[in-house]
């Protein structure tokens, strides 16, 4: 037997007014990472979010936190750094810091406009 739902209420776009405020909040949140770069991509945010999120944070421990590969975590965080990748310009946004006691790892750290934005982007979800 089929379910009634109840219709929900619409603008006169026909956009559910439950759904406008979130989506509102959401653009705002896109738009935001788009001022550090037009093209950026949702692995992109995901992993500045979440160095902001851990400070220091290596790359193999974002891997496992974001379920993204190695490799492509590696060109993320270049990416984002003053140093670019594959001919890109790099955003410097985070900055790549030797771990101390282990030569091999290196800590994630956002600066500049990462933390700019990192902080503006939480303050759109509190509000």
């Amino acid at each position: 037997m089929l379910e009634r739902t109840r219709a929900m209420p619409v603008d006169k776009a026909g956009t559910n007014i439950e759904d406008a405020e979130w989506i509102k909040k959401l653009a705002l949140i896109i738009d935001e990472f788009r001022k550090i770069n037009p093209d950026i991509t949702a692995n992109q945010m995901l992993v500045l979010l979440r160095i902001g999120e851990h400070p220091g944070i290596t790359q193999s421990e974002l891997s496992k936190l974001t379920d993204l590969k190695d490799g492509t975590i590696s060109r993320i965080c270049a990416l984002m750094s003053d140093r670019g990748h594959q001919g890109r310009e790099g955003l410097d946004v985070i900055d790549i810091r030797p771990v101390p006691g282990d030569y091999r790892s290196k800590g994630q750290f956002l600066v500049n406009n990462g933390k700019r934005l990192y902080t503006s982007i939480k303050k759109l979800m509190t509000e």
